[in-house]
């Protein structure tokens, strides 16, 4: 009687998986451990609330940062395939699910010879590709092995055998590298890593899939067009070495940014007034470049769905020096802890005749989550301009963090206040962002600048 009980306690503490196509009737689930500011809390509530309950707590608890073990993961994709499992009261649980994973074909025997040590990254990877058919229907997965390669710093330390799965991983967004540009492939992941990779295994929209920026004009196209539109962007009095000299009215003497705060000011500056001008050429579009010599000197970049030169939808402004967000200032003091070298204003990211065409009619009272507010190939603008601005990498972080604002603002009801401040997973920078309508009923993100741009 006091081994059954015991054996059940066990259960009941490590259980991570019930039955599939069990309904749940009783409050979402909330954990001690997972305060809701933390990064993971989002995927947490996701994985404990999932009707298959893909991974669950124990005594009020989640384990955040423990280390996810080998049978936890394979009781896990089994569940996430449906397969409806009731460990009898004599089995250990771990038993009946390493079994059921062999017969699955999830893992093969021989693979591992402890399931209770923790599991590594490329060795999660072989299990998600081997089940995602059963899952989520993906099966051959292609990849450019060479361009995975380059993206991944530590690729040569990824084991033979594993590393068709985790470039099949990698290609499909569900597990990559940090901000590093590392793998990690021998490393664990914490159950909270675990319940973000189970989250975008199970809901591709959220996975980051790398696609190489598009090609834009070559250096000499781009100046190309500038002198052939030089009495559009007054602005820029001549480009030298790939550095663009600035005046306005005022200060008509040519001027370069001051790089002493940032290094790769002028380089980005460059790089982001290309591929505006391109992208807004290209689509259409209107691409628009202010300068003042005030607070040490800046530059506004617009990108204008129509052509209104005194509201750009995509605005990026860079400072020499760094700023404060006054708006923080103002409502949030001391919120904000380091000033900011960049300000982004995103009005939309959609033509009105993009809404229209989905069925949409303003003022109408529609239920407007039903609806999709950005386009593509603007959000394929403002990708390739974060990107440049911090990175490949950190730069798509920055993007969905903002795409996110963006689309939850454009389909709520009404203009609720929100912020955010502090450091960004997976970017490294530090955000400043307050919107208190109706004084600030832009989108403007301040951040700070990368230590490298990855």
């Amino acid at each position: 009687m006091k081994k059954s009980l015991a054996i059940l306690l066990t259960v009941v503490m490590v259980l991570a998986v019930i039955t599939s196509g069990m309904s749940r009737s009783h409050a979402a689930l909330s954990f001690k451990d997972v305060p809701r500011e933390a990064w993971y809390y989002e995927h947490v509530q996701y994985v404990a609330n999932h009707p298959r309950e893909l991974m669950v707590g124990y005594a009020g608890n989640f384990g955040p940062l423990d280390n996810l073990t080998v049978e936890q993961f394979i009781k896990i994709a089994v569940a996430a395939a449906g397969k409806g499992v009731v460990v009898p009261s004599d089995k250990y649980w771990g038993d009946v699910y390493v079994s059921i994973g062999l017969e699955l074909g999830f893992v093969q025997p021989g693979e591992f010879t402890d399931y209770k040590r923790p599991i590594t990254r490329a060795e999660m990877a072989r299990i998600i590709i081997r089940s995602l058919p059963m899952i989520t229907g993906e099966k051959d997965i292609s990849y450019n092995e060479n361009e995975i390669r380059s993206r991944i710093a530590d690729y040569d330390s990824i084991p033979v055998n594993l590393r068709d799965y985790v470039c099949k991983a990698y290609q499909l967004g569900i597990l990559v590298g940090g901000t590093d540009g590392k793998f990690n492939p021998n490393g664990n992941l914490t159950r909270a890593s675990a319940a973000a990779v189970i989250h975008k295994m199970l809901e591709p929209g959220l996975r980051t899939v790398y696609t190489p920026p598009e090609e834009v004009w070559s250096d000499e196209e781009f100046e190309a067009y500038i002198r052939d539109n030089a009495e559009d962007f007054y602005c820029i009095a001549r480009i030298e070495n790939r550095k663009i000299y600035l005046r306005n009215a005022v200060a008509t003497t040519p001027t370069l940014l001051s790089d002493k705060n940032n290094p790769d000011i002028n380089e980005i500056l460059y790089e982001c007034t290309k591929t505006m001008a391109y992208y807004a050429k290209k689509n259409g579009n209107a691409f628009s470049i202010a300068y003042s010599e005030f607070f040490g000197g800046y530059v506004s970049l617009g990108y204008h769905l129509v052509s209104d030169k005194y509201k750009p939808d995509i605005e990026l402004i860079i400072y020499a020096e760094p700023q404060m967000n006054y708006i923080a200032e103002r409502y949030a003091p001391g919120e904000q802890k380091n000033p900011s070298y960049y300000e982004w204003t995103i009005r939309s990211l959609a033509d009105d005749q993009f809404i229209l065409d989905q069925g949409f009619f303003p003022g109408k009272g529609m239920d407007k989550t039903k609806f999709k507010w950005t386009q593509e190939k603007y959000e394929k603008v403002l990708l390739h301009i974060c990107q440049i601005v911090y990175g490949p990498n950190q730069g798509i972080a920055f993007f969905d963090f903002a795409v996110e604002k963006v689309i939850n603002d454009a389909a709520s009801e009404t203009l609720a206040s929100e912020k955010y401040f502090g450091v960004l997973p997976g970017a490294n920078i530090e955000i400043a962002y307050y919107r208190n309508p109706p004084e600030a009923m832009n989108r403007n993100f301040w951040t700070s600048r990368p230590v490298v741009r990855k």
